[in-house]
């Protein structure tokens, strides 16, 4: 241990290097504690970096009995053996929707699937601000949970022609829209957030989930993100006049 005493005297009779040694020193820990800092940040980053394709085949239900049967399926859903099972992959889904701080954007041409509904309903119940795109005879659909939301005040909008609205994506936390929503309610900055992008052929539907097959991609691209973002906003604004609240 050092001689406290050995210290003091050493800093009184070198002044000005004790001085330089310290702010050296002191240089060195802050170092330290930056790089710490940025250590756990970029990890923590990396983790929420998704990038993954869910496929959806006839192999998705196979295991459908065995998580009837458990007691705790929630538990049990992303330990599942079944690469392809459709709760653990439409889980995945629902995960994302769990995550969102800012917005949820969605165009879907076909939704009733109560799983997505249920966590849309949490988000919003959390502040998040949620836009959805559908078709304008799909969204009047026997079990549409689009109906549903926008019963509890979610935004909807359709097409005004009878051309169909035939996409099926969703961007989460989208940059552009965050920094709307930012300066509508005039805040000086915002808690951070990742963009999140998922897309791909399948209906948000049992028959989408559980039959078909189908594909989707759940990325945090920052260019996907953005391109999807700025056709949902052009969307947004082109379908003004069907706007139901």
């Amino acid at each position: 241990m050092l001689n406290f005493r050995f210290i003091m005297e050493h800093i009184r009779n070198h002044p000005i290097v004790s001085t330089i040694s310290i702010f050296v020193g002191m240089g060195l820990v802050s170092e330290v504690i930056w790089k710490t800092v940025e250590y756990f940040r970029d990890k923590r980053e990396k983790a929420s970096r998704v990038h993954e394709v869910l496929i959806f085949n006839e192999l998705g239900e196979i295991c459908a009995s065995h998580h009837l049967r458990e007691c705790y399926p929630k538990t049990l859903e992303f330990h599942c053996q079944n690469k392809y099972c459709t709760t653990k992959n439409t889980g995945k889904i629902v995960e994302q929707f769990d995550r969102a701080v800012y917005s949820i954007d969605l165009a879907i041409y076909t939704f009733t699937s109560m799983t997505i509904s249920e966590a849309l309903k949490r988000a919003l119940h959390r502040g998040v601000n949620i836009r959805i795109i559908s078709d304008g005879e799909m969204v009047y659909s026997c079990g549409s949970q689009i109906i549903v939301l926008s019963e509890l005040g979610i935004p909807v909008r359709v097409p005004t022609t009878t051309h169909i609205m035939h996409n099926k994506y969703c961007v989460i936390d989208g940059a552009e829209r965050v920094e709307e929503i930012r300066q509508a309610k005039k805040r000086k900055w915002m808690r951070p957030c990742h963009s999140i992008a998922i897309t791909g052929s399948v209906n948000w539907t049992r028959q989408g989930f559980g039959g078909n097959w189908e594909n989707c991609v759940i990325t945090a691209d920052e260019k996907i993100s953005s391109m999807l973002q700025a056709e949902f906003d052009r969307m947004w604004r082109a379908f003004a006049k069907s706007e139901t609240k």
